[in-house]
């Protein structure tokens, strides 16, 4: 008789044997940005007077609870870079899990894998378990590159195994809410969004808690992983909160796997119209009604960051008088009153127009979800060609992409009206904003194009992603050569409003978009239309 855990192992090395470069990129983008940020960070704040300036202007800086809570021990150079790696290594490990799980769980009894695996000695709940032991061991293993990063960087010995640990459980606790969505949503997609709109809870009550310095901070995972006062007293209690939570999930999870069929969920599909609209009926108005989800998530989150970053820029000569160099991190060294929100706002524009590739490279690449599943091929079966299909796919990422970017611009302008009281700068915001978007369109372009000649190869575009946003948040830092620099399409497009948009740049930055989305065109006409 088969036990209810048959074939975890089994079923633990397939997952490991698929992942075999997916986790790998998740760890050296996610786990390098770590390590090149506490790197970094320590020379920036090498005196007395430097780190108590740090302390004085972002230890009562509002926005800075709102994104990265209440860190302890900002009075301490543990502290800082605590507080300043915090708000990517929270949210990346979150995010890690979430993708890594939902691929591995509800994705594989999506598409019809799953129900093969099971036909053979698998027990019920072996894929929930082998789902919880990878989600665990990716979470303990950013946790222990954090942890090896504050230790290369001089920190504390023990604050750096108190944050580390408190990140790491933060993940595994995440791990357990994604396979409880996993149970409820019937659709890989719905259980992404279950997940994501966990984390984003969680992430914004423990930042609205922290603001108002009020008990909603013990509310949220987040609050709960914080609170462990890394680099200050250093509680280990909290983890035991983490640990209770995720036992209790676990417990609601395997609880909902024998309340439901297998390949169903608690939450049901809603039925369509009997009839489709007209646009619907066409390639362009199916992929945009299918990804509206998606685009309807991004939308929000970007323009709550943009309005974030906004509401940050009239602190900037602020902070920058009581540290000047931390201008150098933005790019403003040397630079004073206009000139330096100036530069400030050119790495946010540029950091956000970074952000939005993510957006714009996974709407390209549900085109290969989209193979993988066998619904493309139901797709062409009809009179839509390929070419139709891939283009009108592009088309949409590149149309939402472009509006996601005003939608930015139009945030960062009034974050930065109600943080100033000064409303004039809307065009002007928009308009900087908007001029960082070819290099976005490159990035989305070059995404389309390894899908159409190496669609095995997907996961490069991810690369690109993460290394663009290394090259901006630390290129000046780390000194890195300009033959490197220029890998980035952002590298070559001048730094609005410190310098004039310039026209030559953003046009080749275009044609070099089309001439990949023409390649990746030509490309999926020429292969074949499930394993390229």
């Amino acid at each position: 008789m088969t036990g209810s855990t048959t074939g975890v192992s089994d079923l633990l090395r397939l997952v490991v044997r698929l992942d075999r470069v997916r986790l790998p990129l998740w760890l050296v983008g996610l786990g390098g940005t770590i390590v090149a940020s506490a790197l970094a960070v320590p020379p920036l704040y090498d005196t007395p007077e430097k780190v108590a300036g740090y302390a004085r202007a972002i230890g009562v800086s509002p926005v800075n609870y709102l994104m990265s809570g209440r860190q302890a021990g900002l009075d301490t150079l543990g502290g800082i870079v605590a507080n300043e790696i915090s708000q990517v290594a929270q949210l990346g490990v979150c995010l890690m899990v979430v993708f890594l799980v939902v691929r591995h769980t509800r994705a594989e009894e999506e598409t019809g894998r799953a129900e093969l695996l099971r036909s053979t000695v698998v027990g019920r709940h072996a894929a929930t378990l082998a789902g919880l032991l990878y989600g665990v061991a990716a979470a303990l293993l950013l946790g222990a590159i954090t942890t090896a990063s504050m230790l290369a960087a001089g920190l504390e010995a023990g604050g750096s195994l108190t944050y580390g640990t408190g990140l790491a459980l933060l993940g595994v606790t995440y791990t357990a809410v994604t396979l409880v969505a996993a149970q409820v949503s019937t659709s890989a997609r719905g259980a992404l969004g279950l997940a994501g709109a966990a984390v984003a809870v969680g992430y914004l009550v423990r930042g609205v808690g922290a603001m108002e310095d009020n008990a909603l901070v013990w509310a949220s995972p987040f609050g709960w992983a914080q609170r462990m006062d890394s680099f200050g007293d250093e509680r280990w209690w909290p983890a035991l909160v983490l640990l209770l939570a995720t036992a209790l999930l676990l417990g609601a999870a395997a609880w909902l796997t024998t309340r439901r069929d297998f390949g169903g969920g608690l939450l049901q599909a809603r039925p369509g119209r009997p009839r489709a609209g007209r646009l619907l009926s066409t390639p362009f108005g199916l992929v945009a009604r299918v990804q509206r989800g998606l685009m309807i998530g991004w939308a929000v989150g970007l323009v709550l960051l943009g309005m974030l970053y906004g509401a940050v820029i009239p602190t900037i000569p602020d902070l920058i008088e009581s540290n000047p160099e931390m201008a150098d991190y933005v790019g403003a060294g040397g630079a004073a009153g206009d000139a330096l929100v100036d530069a400030f706002l050119a790495y946010v524009f540029v950091f956000m127009s970074v952000i939005s590739s993510g957006f714009v490279v996974a709407s390209v690449l549900r085109l290969r979800a989209e193979e993988e599943a066998g619904r493309a091929e139901s797709i062409l079966a009809t009179g839509v060609s390929r070419t139709g299909w891939m283009a009108a796919t592009v088309g949409v990422a590149f149309v939402a992409v472009t509006k996601l970017t005003v939608l930015m611009g139009l945030g960062l302008a009034v974050g930065y009206g109600l943080g100033s009281g000064e409303w004039d700068q809307l065009l002007p915001q928009l308009g900087g904003q908007l001029a960082y978007l070819p290099g976005t369109l490159a990035i989305g372009a070059f995404a389309a194009a390894v899908f159409g000649l190496a669609p095995r190869l997907a996961g490069l575009a991810w690369a690109a992603v993460a290394f663009v946003a290394l090259q901006v948040m630390l290129g000046q830092l780390l000194g890195l050569p300009d033959v490197v620099d220029g890998i980035s399409p952002f590298w070559h497009l001048a730094e609005v409003p410190v310098d004039g948009f310039e026209v030559l740049p953003a046009t080749v930055l275009v044609l070099v978009a089309a001439a990949l989305t023409v390649a990746g065109l030509w490309g999926y006409r020429r292969r074949d239309a499930v394993s390229g």
